[in-house]
């Protein structure tokens, strides 16, 4: 079989073609995303903690510290720091949850408790698994949508 010139310059346009174009792909990680590590709303750098923010603007101000497990009878119990990180005085709202060794959810039914963190403030959150397979602890942490929250601070 005989290729003419014709075809043969065409096959190698098209070679050199797909190697640029594959060449000039590059994947972008998320890490890479500046506006990702501006807005990281989660932490999950323990094994057996993880925080969500639920407020967008609490990335970056809000974090766990001093996290520690203990056995009490047959459940888990969790002490967790949730630490202010900023100068701004925050009316927040926390909510735990559990999870077995494998990350399925044991316990949705947490309520919405209120707390106060002042600016560089540690408040610790003690909680206690519900069925002895719970394991792993989540917190989700947010800033209430409450007008009386909002009046409140400002009258004080």
């Amino acid at each position: 079989m005989r290729l003419n010139r014709g075809s043969m310059y065409f096959n190698a346009f098209m070679l050199i073609a797909m190697a640029f174009s594959t060449a000039a792909c590059k994947q972008v990680t998320v890490a890479e995303n500046p506006n990702f590590l501006k807005q990281k709303t989660l932490d999950d750098t323990h094994p057996r903690a993880r925080l969500v923010l639920g407020s967008e603007k609490l990335a970056g101000n809000i974090r766990m510290a001093n996290i520690k497990f203990r056995k009490v009878g047959l459940f888990t119990q969790a002490q967790v720091g949730i630490q202010n990180l900023s100068d701004v005085r925050y009316n927040l709202e926390y909510k735990v949850e559990w999870e077995d060794a494998s990350g399925f959810m044991l316990d949705q039914s947490g309520a919405w408790q209120r707390f106060t963190l002042a600016p560089t403030q540690i408040d610790t959150v003690t909680t206690t698994g519900k069925v002895p397979e719970a394991y792993k602890v989540v917190f989700t942490v947010r800033l209430p949508d409450d007008p009386f929250i909002i009046n409140n601070k400002y009258n004080k």
